[in-house]
Order: C-alpha cells, then sequence, then structure tokens
C-alpha cells in the first residue's frame, strides 16, 4: 500500500514525456526562427469535411449543422456557461458554484453528468481539452481571451472520437504584438482583473477573479496565466508554442438545495456544506506545440501537448466504511497526446487524414472526510486510459449544385486500473479491457440558389463509460469489465440562408442511442453502473442573425428537443423524459449603435429555459425561467491607446429561478440556485507599443 496527499499549492509539472520532448525539440530547431506573432487562421482547427466557417459560401455548401458565436463586444464571462448562451441546441447552465463547473450539453448529450462535461469534445485553438475517456473541465480556460466558439452538432461530430454528442471549439484572441493592454470589472459578487502584454518575447497573459458567494460559504478565488509565441519559420510554415498555468486555491462548495429549501430562500447553503467543510482547489499546467504548413493546394499540421492537472476536493460525508472511496478525493491527473492531420484540395474535393494517439494517467486518493479534517486512507488507485484514432474524410463535388461529404474514424481504447488499497474488508478493483471502435458520417448538400441550400446527413459515434463509472462491479470485486460504450445514430436534414445582411438555418434532428449507462447499485459508497437505457431524441433547432441596418443587429435561436428513453423492460422510466434538459429553449439578442459609430453600443438579450427533470422517473421538475440581461458598451481613444468601458446587469427582472439541477441526487438536494440580479461595471485600457 503506498499514499501520499498532493498539495495544489506547491504544484509543479513533471517532467515531458520523453518522445514528446523529442518532438518539441525538433520543431523548435529546425530551421532558423523570426520572431513574428500571427493571428489564428482557420487552419489552426481540426477539419472534419469542411473548415469552420470561412465565408458564407463554404458554410452554404456543408452538410454539418455548424455555428459560430462571434464574441468580441461581451463584457469577460464569470464562467464558460455565461459564454455559451443562446447556441441553438447547446444547453449551458450556470450552477453559481465555482467548486463545480458548468453543465454543458449538446442535443441532450451530457446532460447526465454530475460534474464536469462529458460526451461532448472541446478544443482550444484545435488542441483538445478533454480526455480520451471523454471528460472536461471547461472551468480552466481564461473566458476573457477567447474571441469566438464554433459548435459542431450532428452526424459529422461523431469523425471527433468519442464526442458523440458534438464539438464546441474554442478560439483565441489575435496574439497582441507590441502592446499592453488592462482590464477591471467589478460588481457587488465579483471581482476580477487582467493584465496583458505581447513584445518579441511573446504574450503574456495574467488573470485572477474573486467571487464573495452569494450564499454562505460559496466564496472562490482563481488565477490564471499563459505565455504563447508563433515563430514565422518560412513563408508557409509555422510554430506555435503555448504554456498555460491556473491554480485555484479556495472554491467553497454550498452544494445544492431540495426543492422545498430553494422555495423557501434560494441563499441558503445546505447544513452538511459547512459541517464538513465542503470545498474544491485545483492547479494545473500544460505546455503545447503546434507545427502549421499551409500551401496553395495542401497544409499539414502536427501537434503534441502535457497537461497535470491537481485537484483536492471534500465531499458531504465521512466516508469512512472500508468500502468506500473516502469523503475527500485527491487526485493528479497527467494527460498527454500527439496528433498529426494533412489536408489535400484537389479538383473534385477536398481530401484529409487524421492520426492521434492520448493517454490520461489518474493517481486517485480518497481519505476519511472527518468534518473538514483529512482522516484515514480509503483510496489509492491509479487509472490509466489511451486511445489512438485514425479517420479519413472527403468532401466531392459531384456537381455545380451537389456536394456529398464521407467519413470514418477507427478508435482503440484501453482502460487500466490497479488497486494500491487492499485489505480484508475492501477487495482488489484492479483490471483492464481493451475495446476498439468504428465511426463514420455521410452527408449531402443541394444548393437550391446562390443563397439557400439543403443537407441531409447520417452518422453514428460513441461514447466510452469513464474510470469513475467503470471503478466497481455490482457485488463482486474488479473492474466492472461489462461497461459497453453508448452508441447514438443520429439523422439529420436542414436547411439554410445566407446573404450579406442576414443568414438563417434551420435543422430537423433524430437520435437514437442503446446502451447508455444507468446506476446499477450503490452500496457503502461503492456506487456501480450497467447498460441499461435505450433513448429516442428527435427535435427542431433554428439560428438567425439579421442586421436590419448597419446599427441595428438581432441574433435569434430557438430549440425543441422531445428526449425520452425507451426502455420497455423498466417500466418506471420508459417513455421518462431525460432528467436535466429542457424541452424548450428560445434566446433573442438585440445590438443597437445610437451615435451610427461603434463608440457606443447598447445591448438587450432574453433567454428562456422551459422546466427540467431531476430524475429518470420525472417524480420532480425544476420550474421553466426567462432572464433578461442589458449592457451598455462605450469605446474610444485616449492617449494614442483605446478605452473601452461597459455597464451591464444580469437578471434584471430579479427572477427566483433554478441554474442547474444535479440528476438523480438521492438526497434531495437537485436545485442549484440561479444567481441573483447584479451589476457590472468594467474598463479596459491597451496602450499600442512601436
Amino acid at each position: 500500500m503506498r499514499a501520499a496527499a498532493s498539495n495544489c499549492g506547491d504544484f509543479h509539472i513533471k517532467a515531458i514525456h520523453c518522445g514528446q520532448f523529442a518532438l518539441l525539440l525538433s520543431l523548435c530547431f529546425s530551421s532558423k526562427i523570426s520572431a513574428n506573432e500571427s493571428a489564428l487562421t482557420d487552419t489552426d482547427i481540426e477539419r472534419i469535411n469542411v473548415s469552420f466557417i470561412e465565408h458564407n459560401y463554404a458554410w452554404l455548401r456543408t452538410s454539418a449543422a455548424l455555428q459560430q458565436r462571434d464574441l468580441r463586444g461581451q463584457y469577460p464571462p464569470i464562467d464558460s456557461a455565461s459564454l455559451l448562451q443562446g447556441i441553438a441546441g447547446l444547453q449551458a447552465d450556470q450552477r453559481g458554484n465555482f467548486a463545480q463547473d458548468s453543465r454543458i450539453s449538446v442535443r441532450g448529450f451530457g446532460t447526465r453528468s454530475s460534474f464536469g462535461v462529458r460526451g461532448v469534445e472541446m478544443t482550444l485553438d484545435g488542441l483538445p481539452l478533454s480526455t480520451p475517456d471523454g471528460q472536461v473541465q471547461p472551468s480552466t480556460l481564461m473566458l476573457g481571451q477567447i474571441q469566438q466558439v464554433e459548435v459542431l452538432k450532428g452526424p459529422f461530430a461523431a469523425l471527433y472520437g468519442n464526442a458523440s454528442g458534438g464539438v464546441i471549439a474554442f478560439v483565441s484572441k489575435p496574439a497582441v504584438a507590441g502592446g499592453i493592454q488592462l482590464q477591471q470589472q467589478h460588481s457587488a459578487l465579483f471581482d476580477s482583473n487582467s493584465l496583458l502584454i505581447g513584445n518579441d518575447l511573446g504574450e503574456f497573459a495574467w488573470a485572477q477573479s474573486k467571487h464573495q458567494g452569494y450564499r454562505a460559504h460559496n466564496s472562490a478565488q482563481k488565477r490564471q496565466a499563459y505565455w504563447r509565441k508563433a515563430f514565422e519559420l518560412s513563408t508557409e510554415l509555422s510554430l506555435h508554442l503555448r504554456y498555460d498555468w491556473s491554480n485555484d486555491p479556495l472554491l467553497e462548495d454550498p452544494l445544492a438545495l431540495t426543492e422545498a429549501e430553494w422555495r423557501q430562500d434560494p441563499t441558503q447553503t445546505a447544513n452538511v456544506a459547512t459541517l464538513f467543510d465542503t470545498k474544491k482547489s485545483s492547479a494545473q499546467q500544460g505546455l503545447s506545440a503546434r507545427l502549421n504548413f499551409d500551401a496553395e493546394e495542401y497544409n499539414w499540421q502536427l501537434s503534441s501537448w502535457q497537461q497535470e492537472r491537481q485537484i483536492q476536493q471534500y465531499l458531504a460525508f465521512t466516508g469512512d466504511a472500508q468500502t468506500s472511496a473516502g469523503g475527500i478525493v485527491d487526485l493528479t491527473r497527467r494527460l498527454r497526446g500527439l496528433k498529426g492531420q494533412l489536408q489535400h484540395s484537389i479538383d473534385w474535393g477536398f481530401w484529409q487524414i487524421v492520426a492521434s494517439a492520448e493517454r490520461s494517467t489518474d493517481q486517485r486518493l480518497g481519505f476519511v472526510n472527518q468534518f473538514g479534517s483529512q482522516g484515514a486512507l480509503r483510496r489509492d488507485e491509479t487509472g490509466d486510459v489511451s486511445a489512438q484514432d485514425l479517420g479519413t474524410n472527403v468532401h466531392l463535388i459531384a456537381s455545380t449544385d451537389l456536394d456529398i461529404f464521407a467519413g470514418v474514424r477507427v478508435s482503440h481504447q484501453r482502460f487500466r486500473v490497479t488497486d494500491w488499497f487492499i485489505n480484508q474488508g475492501n477487495p482488489d478493483d484492479s483490471g483492464a479491457k481493451s475495446e476498439s471502435h468504428a465511426h463514420w458520417a455521410l452527408g449531402s448538400t443541394y444548393q437550391l440558389s446562390n443563397w439557400q441550400s439543403l443537407n441531409l446527413s447520417v452518422g453514428e459515434g460513441y461514447e466510452s463509460p469513464t474510470l469513475t463509472e467503470m471503478a466497481y462491479t455490482k457485488n463482486a470485486a474488479g473492474l466492472n469489465l461489462g461497461l459497453q460504450a453508448a452508441k447514438a445514430l443520429q439523422w439529420q436534414a436542414g436547411w439554410k440562408y445566407a446573404k450579406a445582411q442576414s443568414s438563417i438555418s434551420f435543422d430537423l434532428f433524430h437520435i437514437d442511442t442503446n446502451d447508455e449507462l444507468l446506476i446499477d447499485q450503490s452500496v457503502g459508497g461503492r456506487t456501480s453502473y450497467r447498460n441499461a437505457a435505450s433513448t429516442r431524441r428527435y427535435g427542431a433547432e433554428f439560428s438567425a442573425e439579421w442586421h436590419q441596418t448597419e446599427f441595428w443587429q438581432h441574433r435569434l435561436s430557438a430549440t425543441a428537443i422531445d428526449a425520452r428513453f425507451q426502455t420497455p423492460d423498466q417500466a418506471l422510466i420508459n417513455g421518462r423524459q431525460l432528467p436535466g434538459l429542457a424541452k424548450h429553449q428560445f434566446s433573442w439578442q438585440v445590438d443597437w449603435y445610437p451615435l451610427q459609430s461603434q463608440s457606443w453600443q447598447l445591448q438587450s438579450i432574453v433567454d428562456f429555459k422551459s422546466k427540467m427533470a431531476t430524475d429518470d422517473r420525472n417524480q420532480q421538475f425544476a420550474p421553466a425561467a426567462t432572464l433578461w440581461r442589458i449592457q451598455s458598451r462605450w469605446q474610444g481613444e485616449f492617449f494614442a491607446g483605446q478605452w473601452q468601458a461597459w455597464l451591464a446587469g444580469e437578471n434584471i427582472g430579479k427572477k427566483q429561478y433554478v441554474g442547474a439541477v444535479v440528476v438523480n441526487q438521492g438526497n434531495g438536494r437537485s436545485f442549484e440556485p440561479g444567481l441573483p440580479r447584479q451589476w457590472l461595471a468594467g474598463i479596459q485600457y491597451s496602450y499600442q507599443l512601436n
């Protein structure tokens, strides 16, 4: 037996894996380097069968359901859910609890996640944020430096591997060359500030925030930084290096409330939160290198990345049973990967090949929570997940009006757990498993005119169980080797319209999934799962952007989805709605420039979300809510620099609402209160150094 508690305050990254180190060296010294910052281009993002919205013509001719959100002009968000509001088909629930990541789902994929994001692939500048078993913690993103987000939904998401629900691609702002930027934002609950410096040595950014909390035991402190630099090795070859760092020394967890508690007083905190001092601290570092070659007829990218993340979390129970995993989680996760891709334009279309290898290693310890103090060891194991993928995609221009898209990807995964905590009362939960999956997509687009098109696509993807879900077996020891990946068959038909002043898309979809996971048994702190559920989802999505005039702009989105269990042998959940998923969502954003220039912008956003079930049996629902946000932004020049100032209000109507639900909570605490009304004021000053 071995155990050593981690300390997130004393955090350092381990030596880079020898293969990655060799790659980084070869990239850095392959030729003479000249320092020249370059903005991110579309070739930095992995292509599936088309690029991520190069222009209206390309968007019209793709059969993928693809949406882009430009985040310039938005005040810095407090979490990733704020960043993703108003995108059709995507549900982003704001917890108001920094100890838990935002709940994000695409067409119902990811709604059952109790923490973090799963079943949805996330990338930053083309590099994956997801682990090989499909988990993501988006809280590490420096959200103020994100320029745009692109969301891919439907069958073609299967070509990204273990992410059958969709792909969320974050794109950083262009690097600042020879300048400095200062930013400060304040509200009654939240303070943040950031510094950005760009020079010949690269771009450095620092941000820190403090959340006072609107509930007791709800405060948070976050610190983040990154350095990046782009080198132009030749007219066609560029190298991008990036280092990321984050440290969250204190993220208090007030826990969710029961429905009665939420209705009585949504600002209260669960008693067990203070009794067990529920909280989290985390730290992360990452290093990545990306080599891009971009010629007229073909381009390729070669990427390498390494991350290490440490988490210590105090849960709301002791976890003192011998078979328990403990009430304090101490996790160290190391993630590394390589990816290469080649795109080639040919006379009859486009061709791409992608290959990647990733590995994630978890060192997980569990201790008894002695009411806020660390007690005896209850868990000590090493978990390892590796994945190797190979895929190819083609775009065939069959005629001037007809395009055909096809792709296939083969994935091989290996899970291995070594249990170091074995005694008479706690069995050996070690085990290993390997599996392979082939996933595919096929689609076509027909051009009705220069401004509109019809598309049809079909594809099958998969979602593997995570290491956490495979940890225990019912009435037995060892890894749950019987768990299978859930398979999803998706159909989609859509219509697109695009002109200079407006763009509209309308999509219909139908999704059948098999082998979804349900809790099999939860006894003595050991929760086991089984493949028991099938689901059927169908719905419609509408998105529109309309420039009424140069100074009046509208953005609308609407989603209707019906997602239900198809389990005739389980009458209690058969035909019930998937928990945590709203059947209807609507968003309307209006931007107005009163002075008919960019110097003053007024913005109004209305978001509606229908009620959500909190459990598989639909015994309880969180009520529907309509929220209103406003913003006034000013900008101008001052002393050879540029300034921006903004005043914003969230939840203007002072609506008491449920921000997110925790699904299938046996203790009844499923309601996470939404944020109250708050006013934010901020200022930013940028100065260019010649």
